[in-house]
């Protein structure tokens, strides 16, 4: 089970690590005119470089307005790649870096710094580690400004946001595979409504019978020119197999599979994934048993809902994913989530997103919706596109 109880980025990503320092409330003039002008070098530096160009125009109701964004990423730098962006409320720049540890295995960390307009930080790091059959995952952040101040359509994410104005928050993910297809997870989360939550995760691969032909045949042999049997030769009697009694050949007995494989049992294809959860969760405010479901097509279709129930606890999420939907290299996402148990996260978020190979880059556009903390309607636009730089 993920760390909130209910689907999410819990423990299989551990969500973002947030961490902020506390910066001075105030910037001057000249140094904030220094930050466009650092990554706007940064862009022509990069055009010499495997980098990925950003472009968004995001609006939000009724508070918000219009936003607009552009940025980089993936600009390797530093033994590592390097992200930055401006916008008309924010500055942001990040780093990310993996490293292989043989022969214990691998680890990734990403530490993100956003500069509001209004001197407002936030300072946010994750990092993940897997060794033999456990997987770590670390998250935390400190901030001074609202996360709404960076991404206007993070009040109705998929996953919940911590919507407080200042403040930290630390999450601890941890998984251990106990076998090929059982996967025990633990977890807790440390700020405004810390918790701790265990469970289990399995998994079942299905399959469904081969469909014969019409015509009965071999599906794989379908299409193929019949080949003529070749003439049967003449019969020669050996002595060593003809029965002593009647001068006849004798006839012999199949001999069983050494393996003991029945051979009339059908073929058999993958026919997806079957992935379920079950666990407990208990905290501030919340106390209960966890479950959910996910079925994977072989296709890529991919439907999830995962439930919380207990005393006076209830909450609800699910999702579908379809590829190629709006054509070849295209993806279609949909969620929704209630959960009236948390207190500083919106409790009904709703959205979509979709993306679209478009000439040389993706068109990308999201859309959510749902009610916030105090009971107000609102929802976000956001259209972007990204371009990968030669």
């Amino acid at each position: 089970m993920n760390v909130t109880g209910v689907k999410g980025a819990g423990l299989e990503a551990a969500g973002p690590l947030r961490y902020a320092a506390r910066m001075r409330p105030t910037l001057r003039s000249g140094r904030s005119r220094s930050l466009p002008v650092t990554l706007g070098a940064a862009l022509l530096v990069s055009s010499a470089q495997a980098a990925t160009l950003d472009f968004r125009v995001s609006y939000r109701a009724p508070d918000a307005g219009l936003w607009g964004r552009v940025g980089i990423s993936e600009l390797d730098l530093l033994g590592g790649q390097v992200s930055a962006a401006v916008g008309s409320r924010a500055a942001q720049v990040g780093y990310a870096r993996s490293l292989s540890l043989p022969p214990l295995g691998a680890a990734t960390a990403r530490t993100d710094l956003a500069v509001t307009w209004q001197g407002g930080v936030r300072l946010d790091s994750c990092a993940s580690a897997g060794v033999g059959p456990v997987a770590l995952n670390l998250a935390g952040a400190y901030f001074t400004a609202p996360v709404t101040d960076v991404d206007p359509l993070a009040p109705f994410a998929q996953a919940p946001a911590d919507l407080r104005e200042r403040g930290w928050n630390a999450s601890l993910g941890a998984r251990y595979r106990v076998s090929r297809d059982l996967i025990a997870v633990v977890g807790g989360e440390l700020g405004a409504q810390p918790h701790l939550s265990v469970g289990v995760e399995g998994r079942r691969l299905l399959t469904r019978p081969v469909p014969p032909s019409d015509d009965g045949t071999d599906p794989d042999a379908a299409g193929e020119t019949p080949v003529p049997e070749p003439a049967a030769p003449e019969t020669v009697t050996d002595p060593t197999t003809t029965d002593p009694t009647t001068d006849l050949p004798t006839t012999d007995t199949p001999e069983a599979d050494p393996l003991g494989v029945d051979d009339t049992l059908p073929d058999t294809e993958p026919a997806g994934t079957l992935t379920w959860r079950a666990g407990a969760l208990a905290g501030r405010d919340v106390l209960g048993l966890t479950g959910g479901l996910t079925y994977a097509a072989e296709n890529g279709l991919s439907v999830g809902v995962d439930a919380l129930a207990g005393l006076n606890t209830f909450g609800v999420t699910g999702s579908l994913s379809a590829p190629d939907l709006l054509g070849d290299g295209s993806s279609v996402r949909l969620y929704a989530a209630y959960e009236p148990w948390r207190t500083v996260s919106s409790p009904l978020r709703t959205g979509l997103s979709a993306s679209l190979p478009a000439g040389s880059g993706t068109l990308t556009l999201d859309a959510s919706a749902g009610r916030t903390l105090q009971g107000q309607a609102g929802f976000g636009v956001r259209v972007g596109y990204t371009l990968p730089l030669p």
